[in-house]
């Protein structure tokens, strides 16, 4: 950069900065300490900020990158004049107070990518006439979620035939073939749900999510390396908020105990249960009470495991939820599935360490892994391409921002 550019200073627009910060609901501390972390002096004071603010003070380039660097927005945003969308209409946090999970400030920066990620797609759509009104029935939660699994399943099943027939999906072989012909189907609808893969290594980066659905058909939920299971669970319970037309981001989501949940909740972990189990939930209403004495049902656990897409501790979990197991043996048994799963986890590492050492002067390539794309919005990208709407360059930047690799481009247009 030359001397010019970095002499240049910029006024803020304090609406828009005002509006960020509401946004993460951030404080004015807050927002400095981010400023100023890292930093043997603090490079900007609350009486700066005031300025700021009050547009007596101009900032310079060095101080827009760095505020930048916190929200991603691009240095324009923040000095832009025009106006911004009314609160509730732009973002999910002005329309709810709370949720259900403790978000992190990582895990908020994902959830605006994809509500704006929603206007975008909602603008693509117009410039080729294409109607995206969702194609499924919205209920209620005084409809019964077992019924209505059993009608929506029906349905399922018969779009997945078609499919199957037509070479659009295969008959699934793995949990993951499954899941992604799950998407597929209900992509069928017209819900859009994307797939995304948490990268981040330090730990208060780590996204604290597992799914979350937006309005009107915006899904989204966290790729789950070794709880395929879980993964599952969440997208059939951020479908049935969907169904319900109840935006809501969930960590938790049916597979383990929880008290009080609201009847919503309760509405999209029964509905989610029901689906999975199938013709099999009489197997669960004919256990009797989990205990020492019948080694807590584990042979009966791992049948229904075998036979459904429900993991052991959404299984278990249903056992509670019935008053088939004392809290302290259902605690006890989640843990053992926890630490299980971690053991897992930790051999596959050291798998990876000796297959490593074995390659003597040579790299070993461990490839990274890739998100199930959205059809849907791969083909409105794609008649958007054709058509002129987008560059090639535009249509790779959405492929990142969904987390597919550019080098994707001749896959999704041919």
């Amino acid at each position: 950069m030359d001397k010019d550019n970095k002499n240049m200073k910029f006024t803020i627009n304090p609406k828009r900065l005002r509006y960020i910060l509401d946004l993460y609901k951030l404080s004015n501390e807050e927002f400095l300490s981010f400023l100023n972390k890292d930093k043997t002096r603090n490079i900007l004071t609350q009486e700066d900020l005031n300025q700021i603010i009050n547009q007596k003070k101009e900032i310079d380039i060095s101080l827009l990158k760095r505020i930048d660097n916190i929200f991603e927005q691009g240095l324009t945003w923040y000095i832009s004049k025009r106006d911004l969308p009314e609160k509730k209409g732009s973002s999910i946090f002005f329309r709810k107070e709370s949720f259900n999970s403790d978000l992190n400030f990582e895990s908020k920066k994902v959830i605006n990518t994809f509500e704006e990620l929603k206007f975008e797609i909602q603008s693509l759509s117009n410039f080729i006439n294409y109607d995206q009104e969702r194609k499924i029935k919205q209920y209620q939660v005084s409809d019964n979620p077992k019924r209505i699994s059993q009608e929506i399943k029906v349905e399922f099943n018969k779009i997945e035939s078609k499919f199957i027939q037509n070479n659009i999906i295969q008959k699934p072989r793995t949990e993951r073939d499954y899941i992604k012909n799950l998407i597929r189907i209900i992509e069928d609808f017209n819900i859009f749900i994307f797939e995304f893969i948490d990268r981040k290594r330090l730990e208060e980066k780590r996204i604290s999510f597992n799914g979350f659905f937006i309005n009107p058909n915006i899904i989204v939920i966290k790729r789950q390396q070794h709880y395929l299971r879980r993964e599952l669970f969440t997208l059939l319970h951020e479908f049935a908020h969907c169904l319900l037309g109840v935006e809501e981001i969930d960590t938790k989501v049916g597979e383990e105990y929880i008290n009080n949940l609201n009847e919503i909740e309760k509405w999209c972990n029964s509905f989610t249960y029901n689906f999975l189990i199938g013709k099999y939930d009489s197997n669960i209403d004919n256990l009797g009470y989990a205990s020492e004495e019948n080694n807590f049902h584990k042979n009966k656990i791992d049948e229904l495991y075998l036979k459904t897409y429900l993991s052991r501790s959404a299984l278990y979990t249903q056992l509670r939820i019935r008053n088939k197991i004392s809290s302290e043996d259902y605690t006890k048994i989640i843990d053992e599935i926890i630490s299980s799963v971690n053991n897992k986890r930790r051999r596959e590492r050291e798998q990876l360490e000796k297959e490593r050492l074995k390659e003597i002067g040579e790299k070993l390539f461990i490839p990274s892994p890739k998100p199930i794309r959205s059809k849907l919005f791969e083909e409105i990208l794609k008649i958007n391409y054709f058509q002129g709407n987008i560059s090639e360059i535009s249509l790779r930047n959405y492929l990142k921002k969904i987390g597919v690799s550019s080098k994707y481009f001749d896959e999704v247009i041919f």
